[in-house]
């Protein structure tokens, strides 16, 4: 009887250790995973994430810079061994060397947070001179580069595009330095109004405003449209014009912890929505009509409401993501040439070539370098 009960305790046993192994090899997915010393991130872990479909934050720190990868569990097709390190320096650009030598196999969010502001609203990582990867800009007080690496190079630098004050002044920089436009090259003068006149018919403020409108809008900067009222709308539908739109919600990935969990399936793994696209438009319509027009086209889910105060519709959610859902201070704000206009998007009145950005905010705009709205 007593040998019977030492075999029963010892298979006791035996399943327990085994039970604890099991569990050690578990992590705790809802915490950030720090990176090893080696770098590598075992198959299981992958496995782990993809069988849970959750989204894994793996942290690590090179020289004076914080770095860290997300994965989606959906994004992964087949686990393996993967090596996260990486080696970040500051050489004409932020250079980043990869420990990785091949194809993760499916895309990892690399995002680098910098100890300084970087006065552009993008940013590329070149590879022996060629453009690689697209790199996105977030940061309130430091910006944080986030870069989707479907391929992996040997290493990349990553350089800023053009400055805010140069897409703000509307300048478009060719390789010809002497080919050099500004907003106000076409310009003329209407002594019939109080501000500018742009041919096409679109009203620029002269920088004389010194008090906010009767719909609480502040002094427009000069050079920068004035508002057309959607009452006041003319639309030539014999007219058409294109110009770029874009849906993002980059900043959301640096901030999963404020994210509500029930919006975490609805994040893109890049946080691209709609990416860059040529869209088509009719004379005198605004912003809020063609972001209508192309998430109608695009399946993308819109909701909006309209605001008297401001004479304006706002924009409460795009594909499902809405005010509020990643913090107190989170929702959708729009920039165009660089600028964000301090009206609503149905006072914009869009013109030929026009860059139209909507972009997800966690911090009233600081975020995506949208310093009024604070």
């Amino acid at each position: 009887m007593k040998r019977i009960l030492s075999i029963l305790i010892c298979i006791v046993l035996l399943f327990s250790l085994c039970a604890c192994e099991g569990n050690f090899a578990q992590v705790d997915l809802q915490s950030n995973i720090a990176i090893p010393e080696d770098g590598i991130i075992n198959k299981s872990v992958l496995n782990q994430i993809k069988d849970e479909n959750a989204i894994a934050t793996f942290t690590g720190k090179s020289g004076d810079y914080s770095y860290e990868w997300t994965v989606f569990g959906s994004d992964i097709a087949e686990a393996k061994d993967i090596n996260l390190l990486a080696d970040i320096t500051n050489k004409d650009g932020i250079k980043i060397e990869f420990s990785q030598e091949e194809d993760f196999g499916f895309p990892m969010l690399l995002s680098v947070y910098l100890n300084e502001k970087w006065d552009c609203l993008s940013a590329t990582a070149y590879s022996d001179n060629k453009a690689i990867y697209s790199v996105s800009l977030t940061g309130t007080k430091e910006s944080i580069l986030n870069i989707s690496v479907n391929k992996i190079v040997d290493s990349c630098i990553i350089t800023p595009d053009a400055t805010q004050q140069q897409a703000t002044e509307g300048k478009v920089v060719s390789s010809n330095k002497d080919e050099t436009k500004n907003d106000s090259d076409d310009v003329k003068t209407d002594e019939y109004l109080s501000g500018s006149l742009q041919s096409g018919g679109r009203v620029y403020s002269d920088g004389s405003d010194s008090e906010q409108d009767k719909y609480k809008t502040d002094p427009i900067p000069q050079g920068k449209p004035r508002p057309v009222e959607p009452e006041n709308q003319e639309i030539n539908n014999e007219k058409t014009y294109t110009c770029t739109f874009s849906i993002e919600c980059s900043t959301i990935l640096n901030n999963l912890e404020d994210l509500d969990p029930d919006k975490l399936e609805l994040v893109p793994s890049n946080g691209v929505i709609l990416p860059a696209t040529t869209v088509t438009f009719f004379e005198g319509e605004s912003v809020f009509d063609v972001l209508q027009r192309v998430c109608k086209e695009n399946n993308i889910h819109l909701e909006s409401s309209w605001t008297p105060i401001y004479n304006s519709a706002y924009i409460e959610g795009i594909h499902n993501l809405y005010e509020f859902d990643c913090g107190n201070l989170s929702g959708w704000t729009y920039r165009v040439n660089g600028w964000y206009p301090n009206y609503g998007c149905s006072r914009y009145q869009l013109v030929q070539g026009e860059v139209v950005e909507w972009r997800y905010t966690c911090d009233l705009g600081k975020d995506v370098g949208c310093d009024w709205m604070g």
